[in-house]
């Protein structure tokens, strides 16, 4: 019985797939099954896989088009273990990716997923940036974005199971993380172990970009009346300022609008407490809060007079505020 099973679904991927499958064979951790899935590609996918030859390597080959939704359920059906790192077609695994998150989640097990720090880099693998994630936030950032990268992560087989897989047709990792953070602990390990890769194949980035942008504002709004009401209701260009998109916001910008969008907030925040208080960290909450307000606030301090941000400064709760609110009772 191996260890981890690396799960990989493969849509027409094959401009990176041998440097990806590659990446995945040279781990130090040996003792893995590489579960690789086929959704239909019409390139030369299928071949690159089969030219392995490494009894670690499982194929299979969906006989439609699936989507990425159903053929990672698939996958986790599939799988022999109870540990599952997801893997793109397009990314890089660094070689101790594996061991350091398999050895994490065996040391800790009421943790239920851990990821990683990632490097992002282009098409031609140049470095554009690295993404560096801090866990105690994760429970407070997931009402807005994912925050996590999908393919950074390795979980546990049951847990998600418990919350029914994956579900949404799009933007799916999101659903799942914000299904998981609600009833087990997510960490991160804080070292770059996965390449990712910005390609213009890229579902959310590109081809279905639309589909995923609208799917990620109803689950949105579906997870803050989780912690508000159900006919709560707010603009979506705040919607789209609380997951850190502020063009629409600034395309219709008032001092007034930004006021609001920050009280907004706040009183989402001040829910959240109140709601989770006795199962999470009212200071991580209060904290990954407070890191949202200000990057808010100084995104648009750029495009007020000095006046302007006197006001804004005065006509906003500071962060402590919001939490002692909530303790107040008000």
């Amino acid at each position: 019985m191996p260890l981890v099973t690396v799960l990989m679904p493969v849509y027409n991927s094959e401009k990176y797939l041998a440097t990806a499958i590659n990446s995945i064979l040279n781990q130090t951790l040996h003792d893995f099954e590489f579960l690789i899935i086929d959704d239909g590609s019409t390139d030369k996918s299928i071949e690159i896989v089969k030219q392995y030859d490494d009894s670690r390597i499982r194929f299979y080959e969906n006989t439609d088009n699936l989507g990425i939704t159903n053929t990672l359920n698939r996958g986790i059906e599939l799988a022999s273990t109870q540990y599952i790192a997801r893997m793109d077609a397009d990314d890089i695994s660094y070689p101790e990716r594996l061991k350091l998150q398999f050895e994490y989640l065996k040391e800790n097990p009421a943790c239920a997923l851990v990821s990683s720090h990632v490097e992002v880099i282009s098409e031609n693998s140049l470095l554009v940036h690295e993404e560096r994630y801090n866990a105690k936030y994760f429970y407070y950032n997931l009402i807005f974005f994912s925050g996590i990268c999908h393919p950074s992560v390795m979980y546990r087989k049951h847990a998600v199971q418990n919350v029914k897989g994956y579900t949404a047709a799009y933007a799916e990792d999101f659903e799942l993380f914000w299904q998981l953070s609600r009833k087990y602990e997510m960490h991160n390990i804080n070292q770059v172990l996965l390449k990712y890769r910005l390609s213009e194949q890229s579902l959310h980035q590109k081809t279905k970009k639309l589909e995923y942008e609208q799917a990620h504002l109803e689950q949105m709004m579906r997870n803050i009346r989780y912690y508000t009401s159900n006919d709560y209701t707010i603009p979506t260009s705040y919607l789209e300022c609380y997951r850190n998109n502020y063009t629409p916001l600034l395309n219709d910008f008032t001092l007034s609008n930004l006021i609001s969008c920050i009280e907004e907030l706040d009183f989402i925040t001040r829910c959240v407490i109140k709601k989770e208080s006795s199962k999470h960290s009212i200071l991580d909450i209060q904290n990954a809060a407070s890191c949202k307000r200000k990057q808010i606030i100084a995104f648009f301090s750029q495009h007020l007079t000095l006046s302007e941000r006197t006001k804004l400064l005065f006509h906003t709760k500071s962060p402590k505020q919001v939490l002692k609110h909530v303790l107040l009772g008000n």
